[in-house]
């Protein structure tokens, strides 16, 4: 399965705000890193070979960007894979085994399982066999050699909350989706928002946009 050989583009007006006084230099710094890394050509280094196909499989059906990101995609897979090397944020299931070794436990057995029910890898497998998988997994009825049911049911929580946390944090994603509460004052100043509602926005903020549904 192919990525996105560019990063996402940021809007021109989004990216004016990166560079202005309204956001601090670290949170700069972090956003720039996020939009700059191109994952096109990344290797798994936390993964097997086999778990991280299964895992660009699965989070192209988890999280379609397409109507978000029409022009390019983000490799989930990849930030997800290059996370598992870190401490992350400390909390996990307490039926799971850590993040690294229930990610390679997990995509392994839906490799597995992926065989024995339609014969095939699950990357091989068409979006409506994925799908079907994916619906048993989700609603507690997916063991595997390694995990249980309601482990596997467990774990494809974290996975989804892991997809949308590195989606949303995108500034590409933020600046499509109308998220600028990171422009709340730059380094040694405050400047907050003054004006607070539903729909209501300050003259400094990008106009929203009209996502394709």
């Amino acid at each position: 399965m192919s990525q996105s050989s560019q990063p996402p583009a940021i809007e021109p007006d989004y990216l004016a705000l990166l560079d202005s006084d309204r956001i601090s230099g670290r949170t700069r710094q972090v956003m720039e890193e996020r939009a700059q890394t191109s994952d096109a050509d990344y290797k798994p280094r936390h993964l097997s070979p086999t778990a991280y196909e299964v895992l660009i499989a699965l989070a192209t059906r988890v999280l379609p960007q397409s109507s978000v990101l029409p022009e390019a995609t983000i490799n989930l897979a990849a930030r997800i894979d290059a996370r598992l090397g870190t401490p992350g944020d400390g909390w996990r299931f307490a039926t799971l085994p850590p993040d690294r070794e229930a990610y390679e436990l997990a995509l392994t057995g839906i490799d597995k399982q992926a065989q024995h029910r339609d014969g095939s890898a699950f990357k091989d497998l068409s979006p409506e066999q994925q799908d079907a998988l994916i619906h048993v997994m989700a609603d507690g009825e997916l063991a595997t050699d390694s995990l249980d049911a309601t482990q596997m049911q467990s774990w494809f929580g974290d996975l989804r909350a892991d997809c949308v946390q590195i989606f949303i944090s995108h500034p590409a994603v933020q600046a499509q989706l109308g998220i600028d509460a990171v422009f709340n004052g730059g380094d040694g100043v405050f400047q907050g928002f003054v004006k607070m509602g539903e729909g209501v926005s300050e003259d400094w903020e990008p106009a929203g946009k009209e996502l394709d549904r």
